[in-house]
């Protein structure tokens, strides 16, 4: 019974965090994102360089949290804290650039565009690739339940925990291949 409540108190603890960080990073894209923007364009980074950081964002913390959520009985709970908060922080980060997006690059960076543009180009990227992970990962955990009468033991739900592990990071890199060189596709348009 007290591995369950953990369970429960870890996922209510994760949860909670991405809500947090989530509004922190809104508000910090719509009322600093131009300065951020304009202060990143200061880098020396190539187009491909943003986007890559754009991809970066989106794609690996959901990897990372599915990765951490199996291993948690494993870590400490203490490094499980920590490692929690840092991955809610990643995943809110998008929200830097998701109203992008929604609604423009202009209207979120402003005269930062030219590096807004590639980042959210990147993202959205990776959580198109997310996006295609978490529905194959549905559907295999579906065909899985149904298809053992009794339930999967253990060894199963390891072995298709680790088959989806694997698969997803496939996804993940064949979205970053999309995210550099899929500006033909025309699937996320430029403006700038």
């Amino acid at each position: 019974m007290g591995s369950n409540r953990t369970q429960v108190s870890d996922g209510r603890r994760f949860a909670l965090s991405i809500v947090g960080f989530c509004v922190l990073f809104l508000a910090a894209g719509r009322f600093l994102g131009e300065d951020i923007a304009v202060q990143l364009q200061k880098t020396p980074t190539t187009r491909e360089g943003y986007q890559f950081f754009g991809w970066l964002v989106g794609g690996p913390p959901f990897l990372l949290s599915v990765l951490l959520w199996n291993a948690r009985a494993r870590v400490q709970p203490s490094q499980l804290r920590n490692r929690t908060y840092a991955l809610a922080a990643w995943i809110g980060l998008g929200m830097f650039i998701l109203p992008a997006k929604l609604d423009s690059v202009d209207q979120q960076f402003g005269t930062g565009a030219l590096v807004g543009d590639p980042l959210s180009g990147g993202w959205a990227w990776a959580m198109l690739a997310n996006l295609v992970a978490f529905a194959f990962a549905g559907a295999v955990l579906l065909v899985l339940h149904k298809s053992v009468p009794q339930g999967p033991n253990q060894a199963q739900r390891e072995l298709t925990a680790t088959f989806l592990e694997r698969a997803w990071l496939v996804v993940l890199v064949a979205g970053l291949g999309f995210a550099l060189y899929g500006g033909a596709t025309g699937l996320f348009s430029t403006t700038t």
